[in-house]
């Protein structure tokens, strides 16, 4: 008996098209080359003088530079130096660091904790001597402020040996003495340095209303 030729067929192997990547099946592009680098080193120059440019002719874009001037700086120039100004600057800057938690940036204190600085009796004296033993040394109630009790209960911290020095208590007690309503000579560093030794025995302890009225100001 013969053998079945189709048993002995063998099986065709499936053909497959060759996988292309998708590299070869995307169209040719053609693209820059590298640019020079000289070319960058030229805009990194005009960058430079363009900068130069405005800074000088363009009021550093500040709206206060009117027209008439060409830049910040020269309005700066043609302005007196005023030290008090300068002070009053330097100590809006420790006022928003130390006091304005408590005392708030209109100066109007916080209702039934800490007392207003505008209009304060103890601010606007004519001899800031209380008040830089207040910054010194803190205030402890019972007292009054524009006519309004303080309880014992109200503390105002002393600042003695925490950090600022006699320029910036200098510069704080200034700033509140000329901000809002309030209008009082500057106070100098040389004053608080001089009260900072006249009461060095008083350090760490709180300035009562009682103690503080015992004090001498200078009319």
């Amino acid at each position: 008996m013969k053998p079945d030729r189709k048993q002995q067929t063998k099986p065709q192997r499936e053909v497959h098209p060759p996988v292309r990547s998708k590299a070869e099946d995307a169209e040719p592009a053609t693209g820059p080359g590298g640019l020079p680098i000289f070319l960058f080193i030229l805009l990194g120059i005009g960058i430079y003088f363009s900068m130069v440019y405005l800074d000088n002719h363009a009021g550093g874009f500040n709206p206060v530079v009117s027209r008439g001037f060409s830049s910040s700086n020269e309005l700066t120039q043609l302005i007196p130096f005023d030290p008090a100004r300068e002070g009053i600057v330097k100590g809006q800057r420790v006022y928003s660091q130390t006091c304005f938690a408590c005392h708030q940036p209109t100066g109007q204190g916080t209702p039934g904790m800490f007392p207003p600085l505008d209009g304060s009796e103890w601010v606007n004296a004519q001899d800031p001597s209380r008040l830089i033993r207040i910054i010194l040394d803190g205030l402890t109630g019972p007292f009054t402020v524009k006519g309004q009790q303080w309880p014992g209960t109200t503390v105002m911290p002393g600042f003695r040996g925490t950090g600022p020095t006699d320029e910036d208590i200098a510069n704080v007690a200034t700033f509140v003495r000329n901000s809002w309503s309030n209008k009082a000579p500057p106070v100098k560093p040389e004053m608080v340095k001089a009260i900072r030794e006249e009461t060095s025995a008083h350090a760490g302890r709180s300035w009562t209303a009682d103690d503080l009225l015992k004090v001498p100001l200078k009319e």
